[in-house]
């Protein structure tokens, strides 16, 4: 079940004219909790603050938002907590109001049942006939227009798939619906998919630092997909996850991904 903070106070609706519902014109954040805690915090606001530059939006109080995520976290366990700044209500249609009035939304939920089974298992892929649009001053960005992504789900579940691998408009591999991606080369290669779209991944950034050894971005298109190992999937939340099949095709689990998906287990969670 759902919990959820709206400027603070215990609620589930929010005004029909909030800029955000209109014109997904805001940001948001989804958070791995654990005992109170947010390991990957300061990534996560570090994009955060970034974003509110980009849009033009007066960022919140850090500890004012941590306070309202701690309030919907438990003390002892796990869960996902996501916060959502808006520009608020007011405006004449795209065109903001001179002196927005914020509004933070915060909410609260389950630690996904089924992600220990992924994480063991792997998941099975698709490539998405969907095009990601290219060179967008958003690029990067957790924006709230997320239409892309919704689309690219809903192709995702008609193909009876748990994720799928987006291409942008020169089709370059750029990620997945809601992760980024690693891919094993084989000859002692790790790389990221070099693209101009995109999320700039908070899992993503953290892995990069932490890995044992370095991780190159590369361009890649379909035909330099064919010829890879392993993929992994990642995301702040879920971690790593192996890929069991693309399109139908069988994927190894290489020892070099199982070896990413071990830091991440024992110095995260």
């Amino acid at each position: 079940m759902t919990r959820a903070l709206i400027d603070g106070q215990a609620g589930a609706c929010v005004a029909v004219d909030d800029r955000a519902l209109l014109y997904g014109d805001g940001l948001f954040e989804t958070i791995a909790f654990r005992d109170g805690r947010a390991p990957l915090w300061d990534l996560h606001w570090q994009r955060f603050q970034h974003g509110c530059n980009v849009l033009g939006l007066a960022c919140p109080e850090q500890d004012h938002v941590m306070a309202q995520c701690r309030q919907l976290s438990p003390q002892h366990g796990l869960a996902v907590i996501r916060f959502q700044l808006t520009r608020g209500s007011g405006g004449k249609a795209y065109w903001p109001a001179a002196e927005p009035r914020p509004r933070l939304i915060v909410q609260g939920r389950a630690w996904p049942a089924e992600l220990a089974a992924q994480r063991e298992k792997g998941l099975r892929l698709c490539t998405a006939e969907l095009r990601l649009a290219s060179d967008s001053p958003l690029a990067g960005l957790k924006h709230c227009n997320r239409l892309e992504q919704v689309l690219a789900a809903r192709e995702c579940a008609r193909r009876d798939c748990d994720e799928a691998l987006l291409f942008n408009g020169q089709g370059l591999l750029v990620e997945a619906i809601a992760s980024n991606l690693v891919l094993d080369l084989g000859d002692d290669e790790l790389v990221i998919p070099d693209a101009a779209a995109g999320v700039a991944g908070v899992g993503l950034q953290w892995l990069l630092d932490h890995a044992p050894e370095p991780i190159r971005s590369l361009p890649m298109d379909r035909r330099q997909l064919a010829s890879v190992s392993s993929i992994l999937v990642i995301n702040s939340v879920t971690g790593p996850r192996p890929v069991r099949e693309l399109d139908g095709q069988a994927l190894s689990f290489t020892s070099r991904c199982r070896a990413l998906q071990k830091i991440w287990i024992d110095q995260l969670w």
